[in-house]
C-alpha cells in the first residue's frame, strides 16, 4: 500500500473555494495531481525532488514523497514550488 493509496482529505469541489488555505503555493498545491514531481523552498532551504501525495484543504497541509518518506509541510510556510513534471 503506497501513500497515494490513502485517502488524505484531497477531496475537493472543483471551483468551490471553502478553505482558509491562502497564498499562490496553496492555489499551485490544489492543481497538483498525486505522482507530480517539485521543487520546494522553505525559509530558504531548498528540498529537491519530491513527489506530490496530496493537499488537505482543512489543514492545509501537503504531503510529498521524499525517497518514500513522507515530506508534510503547511503550505502558508512554502515561499517557493517549482513542478518539474
Amino acid at each position: 500500500m503506497s501513500l497515494f493509496d490513502k485517502d488524505c482529505g484531497c477531496k475537493d469541489v472543483a471551483g468551490v473555494r471553502d478553505d482558509k488555505c491562502d497564498g499562490c503555493v496553496c492555489d499551485q498545491l490544489r492543481k497538483l495531481r498525486a505522482g507530480e514531481e517539485v521543487d520546494l523552498i522553505i525559509d530558504g532551504e531548498e528540498f529537491f525532488g519530491l513527489t506530490f501525495a496530496c493537499f488537505d484543504k482543512k489543514t492545509c497541509c501537503a504531503t510529498f514523497l521524499d525517497n518514500d518518506y513522507p515530506f508534510i509541510v503547511d503550505c502558508r510556510k512554502v515561499d517557493a514550488i517549482r513542478i518539474l513534471t
